[in-house]
């Protein structure tokens, strides 16, 4: 063999094992093989989870694992013809599914995330997004005690003390303190609760029992701060966020509404497994 062949099939062999090289693929075991592309891939469907692959390199090890296993194992339920069964068919039914709808809340938050919809949808909500704060007091009593709570609700509208009456009465862990919750701004607190006392004025116990998941609020604004005039141009980012948070609960509980879905308790309950 000439010098001069021999260093060219050298050189071959050196281009074949470079890092660029051996990059193509992040692993490869037995005939099979899972390339950058479709590591990446991998990842972009993650969807916002995928963000904890890209940043931190421990867990890029981890899922690259996980892709790894998953292969090992399909491929030997392939040689077992596991495909074939109907305890498949029947996951890739469920797995169909879950795939579509995750496919069209996507789709339905990329449609509602364009520029013209974020302006719709801050127009809509300003009060949502409002600097505005309330500082609050409440005194919570639970479900079953409705009674006690209206006439609790009666002795504060009628000018008791309310930090007196919260002391004596509440349930909840404000009690101490006279029920005093401090400021709030929007979103901080459950949708009934936040509704009553941004809508009652300063110094006013709100008119009505306010029932929530915790039980009954008797209400009292006790400061107001800040204001309703923002603009969407400072809100922008907030705006999109809080449509990309809500977008799947928005989307059905719109689609439940418009279907009536009605749910018999009695016959769920009653199956036997």
């Amino acid at each position: 063999m000439t010098m001069k062949k021999a260093f060219l099939i050298a050189s071959s062999i050196a281009a074949i094992a470079t890092p660029q090289a051996l990059a193509a693929n992040v692993a490869t075991f037995g005939k099979e093989a899972i390339s950058v592309k479709e590591y990446k891939q991998a990842v972009e469907d993650l969807g916002e989870r995928g963000d904890m692959v890209k940043n931190n390199n421990q867990v890029r090890t981890q899922f690259l694992n996980h892709m790894i296993d998953n292969t090992l194992l399909s491929e030997e339920a392939k040689k077992e013809k596991l495909q074939n069964s109907d305890r498949y068919k029947k996951m890739v039914e469920a797995a169909r599914k879950e795939i579509l709808s995750r496919l069209y809340v996507e789709q339905y938050i990329e449609a509602n995330t364009k520029p013209e919809k974020l302006k719709e949808y801050f127009k809509n909500n300003k009060k949502q997004f409002s600097n505005k704060e309330v500082r609050a007091s409440h005194i919570l009593l639970k479900e079953a005690d409705k009674e006690l709570a209206e006439k609790v609700l009666k002795e504060a509208k009628g000018g008791a003390d309310f930090a007196e009456l919260a002391k004596k009465h509440s349930t909840g862990p404000s009690k101490s303190r006279g029920g005093d919750l401090n400021y709030f701004g929007p979103g901080r607190m459950v949708p009934a609760f936040e509704k009553a006392a941004f809508s009652t004025a300063k110094d006013k116990v709100h008119p009505e029992l306010v029932k929530t998941q915790f039980g009954w609020h008797i209400i009292k604004v006790t400061d107001v701060r800040g204001g309703d005039d923002v603009k969407f141009e400072d809100k922008k980012d907030q705006v999109e966020q809080t449509i990309k948070r809500n977008g799947r609960k928005d989307l059905i509980e719109e689609l439940r509404k418009k279907a009536n879905v009605k749910v018999n308790e009695s016959v769920l309950n009653e199956i036997k497994f």
